[in-house]
């Protein structure tokens, strides 16, 4: 069981971000389908209103109603199931190549039945929550008229109080932000509430300003437009929110996988730099030289005359408490040293000349605070020849989750009790470039040695393209986030305009064209995608940097810190424009509704 701990905490972190982001599209999903069956309420409001008149009481018509949620619910989520687990299978494929380096499992693919249950449940309470909407006709007691204006006065009020709620979970997610980041998916929960309680407030903001901006415009697009959002705002509201969530969740995904990817770049290009030529056993996935092999070809190698210097560097994996930590060990002479950029405390030349005299090291930080220890403290380190060493620095976890330890390679040697190198550094002579090099290193090892040589640029370049393997579930979320956000505020409000037919008829009667009933309908679309998509992606960009504190302090990643305002600008362009391509064809359809459809309204 040993090792599964081990397993359990080097996958921690990609286990926690990758829950967290699923519930985000769990979120949109739920919206897709309540959006969905909320297109029937005012088929539904009439079958009431029927049921009422003939006498039936109102537990019957919940019965019926719950029924008919039931039935469509659990077979629409039995089929959402079957393509989930399909698109599992041959889209979203998993890759732990980065896992694999330390431990050894197989590709059985686990489904839990936690999972089935959580998302076919949710698909049949989004089908309840939906249909059961004209309830409150069931239990009515008042006149239309009055429940509506008593409706409106209760939204106003609540819509304040979400805006206080709202600034209350933004206030303890700043604190989260600020003090134990840590606590980052708690604070990413209440960023996602925040975002929920404010976007009734930017709803009836943008309207508002809109019908301000309508009085100096000559046309009358602007004035529908804001009226019509205006009367179905539960609805608009519940569109925007869909959008809301999927940006935010693909901006903080985002933004967090470029910084969280650029530390580990420039991590992968620092550890590389030492040599200008790398020599290490041969293997797809070996990529942090952890494999120890004897120093038979050292000798051959040192008398090519292009090789200026040859130095054996060392690596390798520790049980330390309950992490399973990475070991970098280069020769004392290898310039540079130690990583500089990959420092997160203490004087670099000291720490550095320290770790060169020996006896001192550098642990990761979340290493360092897990066994409460020190800048400068003595400890014994737990090598198979046990050796006791003062702690020179704190650093970042140089890209593997569990943990690094950083020491010269005659300490290495001492405390695992073996000259075994893992690789060479080799430095050429002036005049001799890396692809030259390159070449007459890799005549002289020849096929037979088990090595395998590449020059620095190619070393980090592989090590850069294993982390974006480790990072592939997180892109594919967000992408998928998106799609489904497009797809559900696409069908809203095309199903949303499909319904208002009979008064695009009317106002056709009233003089509007065709041309100017579509541009109006456009309007519409794009105010919702915008107040939805706008409010995600500025609560997205907080959530990126509460991602980012997260993983630089809690799981101690390197990170570079950016805003990614293009990744912003662009998530936006995309979602609009491919909502509003999709939207052209159907809302153009509606304009051509018969005159005699107004007869309907």
């Amino acid at each position: 069981s040993y090792d599964e701990q081990l397993f359990t905490k080097a996958a921690a972190a990609t286990n926690q971000s990758t829950a967290l982001f699923a519930v985000i599209s769990a979120l949109v999903g739920f919206l897709f389908a309540f959006n969905a069956m909320l297109f029937t309420a005012p088929q539904r409001r009439r079958l009431v209103a029927e049921l009422r008149r003939e006498g039936y009481s109102p537990r019957t018509v919940l019965a019926v109603l719950s029924l008919d949620a039931l039935a469509l619910g659990a077979i629409a989520s039995a089929l959402g199931l079957a393509i989930g687990d399909d698109l599992s299978i041959h889209v979203f494929h998993s890759n732990p190549a980065f896992l694999s380096l330390a431990f050894s499992f197989g590709s059985q693919r686990a489904v839990t039945w936690q999972s089935v249950a959580l998302a076919g449940g949710g698909g049949v309470f989004a089908a309840l929550a939906a249909v059961l909407v004209p309830l409150r006709d069931v239990l009515a007691r008042t006149r239309p008229t009055t429940a509506r204006t008593r409706s409106t006065d209760g939204a106003a009020r609540l819509a304040r109080r979400l805006a206080l709620a709202g600034l209350t979970c933004l206030a303890g997610a700043s604190a989260i932000l600020l003090a134990t980041p840590r606590w980052a998916i708690a604070g990413m929960v209440l960023i996602l509430v925040a975002l929920l309680a404010e976007l009734p407030l930017a709803l009836v903001a943008t309207l508002a300003s809109v019908k301000r901006v309508a009085g100096s415009v000559t046309g009358v697009a602007a004035h529908i437009a804001a009226i019509e959002l205006g009367g179905a705002r539960g609805r608009a509201l519940a569109i925007a929110t869909t959008g809301a969530i999927a940006v935010f969740g693909s901006v903080a995904v985002r933004g967090a996988h470029d910084d969280l990817l650029a530390g580990l770049e420039r991590a992968a290009h620092e550890a590389s730099a030492a040599a200008a030529i790398w020599v290490a056993p041969s293997g797809a996935y070996d990529l942090f030289d952890t494999a120890p092999f004897a120093t038979a070809e050292q000798a051959k190698l040192a008398r090519l005359p292009a090789i200026r210097a040859i130095r054996v560097y060392r690596g390798g994996l520790l049980d330390y408490g309950e992490r399973r930590v990475l070991v970098i060990a280069p020769p004392r002479q290898a310039s540079p040293l130690l990583a500089s950029g990959q420092l997160a405390s203490g004087d670099t030349r000291q720490t550095i000349a320290r770790v060169r005299a020996g006896g001192w090291l550098v642990l990761s930080r979340a290493l360092a605070e897990e066994h409460h220890l020190r800048v400068g403290e003595r400890f014994v380190l737990p090598t198979p020849s046990p050796q006791t060493f003062r702690l020179a620095a704190l650093s970042t976890n140089v890209g593997w989750a569990p943990g690094a330890v950083m020491m010269n390679a005659a300490d290495y040697a001492r405390a695992w009790g073996s000259t075994d190198a893992s690789a060479y550094e080799i430095e050429l002579n002036r005049g001799v470039g890396p692809a030259e090099g390159l070449r007459i290193v890799e005549h002289a090892l020849g096929t037979d040695s088990g090595l395998v040589a590449q020059t620095a640029a190619q070393r980090a370049a592989r090590q850069i393209a294993l982390s974006r393997q480790a990072l592939a579930r997180l892109t594919q979320i967000a992408t998928l986030i998106l799609l489904a956000a497009v797809l559900a505020m696409t069908a809203a409000m095309g199903a949303m305009v499909w319904q208002r037919r009979p008064r695009l008829a009317k106002l056709k009667l009233d003089g509007l064209s065709r041309g100017m009933l579509w541009r109006t309908i456009l309007l519409e679309s794009v105010l919702l995608l915008w107040v939805g998509c706008s409010t995600g992606a500025v609560f997205g960009l907080y959530g990126q940097q509460l991602a980012d504190r997260a993983l630089a302090t809690a799981v101690n990643f390197p990170i570079v810190y950016s805003a990614s305002a293009p990744t912003v600008l662009a998530t936006l362009a995309l979602v609009i424009a491919a909502a509003l391509a999709i939207l052209a064809l159907p809302s153009y359809l509606a304009t051509t509704a018969p005159a005699t459809l107004a007869l309907q309204d």
